[in-house]
């Protein structure tokens, strides 16, 4: 449950970042009809001269010779047009399924809207869950996450106001399937129903209001309250859950050093870090789609597939960089710290790299763009499993949630900002423009590999070691117990 649980949360929250593909009108495409002229800002009526060729009409309402012109269904491309501008069947849907001309600082505010709750509720939702029970949270959250990813079309249609604050909603209740997201919806925009877009939203929708019914069934707050196991199972979770709350109440009565913590330059060092690698993710997650259509110009069911490729390949290097972390810590006579700087840095510099290249490539070499992007993700898992992240547990193993909380909610930041300064770079969606954000990409990436292999540190924090000295003895105690037959809840 709890692994469906993560797929629906990033599910519902990357369909809309490929749904925007075949929502909103493109810039760049012009649909030419036996008496109109639609772009994605404008709708004029003319005469049409039987003699008159296409090029000459678009001139007379000063649309410029870039654009791809949809003709009768059909694709025109003009002379000053690439080679790969011509559009399939498939692809065409780009426009005829389009409803919206929403402006690129308009679909910057709604992929990024997301973000706005997801900040929010950081802090919030861990005392959440201890007031009112993980089961009915999760339970509440994922109900009214189904229900506004169902409205979601209705919404749109409406205003766009209203889809930002559901967004946002969407933030605050899913704060935990990238790949069965993208994949999916590519395909619903061409085969669904509804105009193919909205059926993302109805499915995804429905789909969690499938996984609400069975989490409400399996899931229980306490061993107590479950009415499917034995009397033996229960007797032996809650004896073992009363050790484990003794060591956590006399844990719980050590002070919280903020001070120390807000002070220490290697904690500053890990959220800087958190921050630059993040400013990366959130813009793969929410922009990838846009470039892929706007530069490489795939097709709606392509576009879905290459979307989700980089998440295979940032699977592969966390599960890599776990491996090859855990081996090197093998190692006598090297540092913790030399082993969090050379994966750390290993990793900005291949992130700086493979994000920088694409920038440089046209949609001939569509499939190269797509392998660098993957080696991007890959880099950057590097840096999540062996870098950065860790480095919270070396540094204050006792404070690592309170430290990540506040860690993750200013990383959550360029989620927020990411999309807005797309829109603002990329308002005609050109190659040049785009080579502008995949530059700035780079150059967090390698500023961050700099700060990092100058003050990055991981041995254990001078305030973060009396903290250590409970959980010691409970080792101690336990090896005791285990040797001599102790009774562990009778001693202190």
């Amino acid at each position: 449950m709890g692994v469906w649980l993560g797929l629906m949360s990033f599910m519902l929250n990357s369909s809309m970042n490929l749904a925007i593909v075949c929502m909103v009108k493109s810039n760049s495409d012009v649909i030419l009809l036996e008496d109109t002229i639609i772009t994605s800002n404008t709708t004029s009526s003319f005469k049409r001269n039987p003699n008159e060729t296409t090029e000459k009409i678009l001139q007379k309402h000063n649309i410029s010779a870039k654009y791809q012109v949809i003709e009768n269904n059909l694709t025109l491309t003009l002379e000053s047009a690439g080679s790969c501008d011509k559009i399939s069947k498939s692809s065409s849907l780009y426009q005829e399924q389009a409803e919206f001309t929403w402006s690129k600082k308009t679909q910057s505010l709604v992929l990024s809207s997301f973000y706005y709750g997801y900040l929010l509720i950081q802090i919030p939702a861990g005392w959440l869950v201890s007031r009112f029970g993980g089961k009915h949270v999760v339970c509440i959250t994922m109900i009214l996450s189904s229900a506004i990813t169902l409205v979601m079309p209705t919404f749109a249609r409406t205003s766009v106001y209203l889809v930002v604050a559901a967004r946002a909603v969407l933030g605050l209740c899913l704060n935990l399937g990238a790949i069965i997201g993208y994949s999916t919806s590519g395909l619903l925009c061409v085969y669904g129903f509804d105009n193919g877009w909205a059926s993302i939203f109805y499915i995804q929708g429905a789909v969690t209001l499938v996984f609400v019914c069975c989490w409400w069934y399996v899931i229980y707050n306490t061993p107590k309250e479950h009415p499917r196991i034995s009397a033996e199972e229960r007797n032996l979770i809650l004896k073992h859950i009363s050790q484990d709350q003794n060591t956590v109440n006399r844990k719980n009565k050590i002070k919280v050093p903020w001070k120390n913590i807000c002070s220490y330059l290697p904690v500053h060092i890990v959220f800087l870090c958190h921050l630059c690698d993040t400013w990366t993710f959130y813009l793969l997650v929410t922009c990838l789609p846009l470039f892929l259509k706007e530069v490489l110009k795939f097709d709606i069911e392509s576009n879905g597939l290459f979307s989700c490729l980089p998440y295979l390949s940032y699977m592969i290097g966390i599960a890599v960089a776990g491996v090859g972390a855990d081996l090197a810590r093998s190692w006598k006579n090297t540092s913790i710290t030399t082993i969090r700087k050379v994966f750390q840095i290993t990793s900005y510099m291949g992130i700086a790299v493979f994000i920088f290249i694409p920038g440089y490539l046209t949609c001939e070499y569509r499939y190269v763009a797509i392998t660098c992007i993957c080696l991007c993700t890959f880099f950057e898992a590097i840096g999540i499993s062996g870098g950065h992240l860790p480095n919270i547990i070396d540094i204050a193993p006792r404070y690592s949630s309170l430290i990540f909380s506040v860690s993750n909610t200013i990383a959550t930041i360029p989620g927020i900002i990411a999309p807005i300064a797309v829109g603002e770079i990329t308002k005609s969606g050109s190659s040049e423009e785009w080579r502008i954000v995949f530059y700035i990409a780079s150059g967090v990436a390698v500023f961050a590999a700099i700060m990092y292999g100058i003050f990055g540190n991981s041995e254990l924090a001078p305030w973060a070691r009396g903290a250590e000295v409970d959980f010691q003895i409970e080792v101690e105690l336990s090896k005791e117990a285990l040797t001599n037959g102790l009774d562990v809840t009778k001693i202190g």
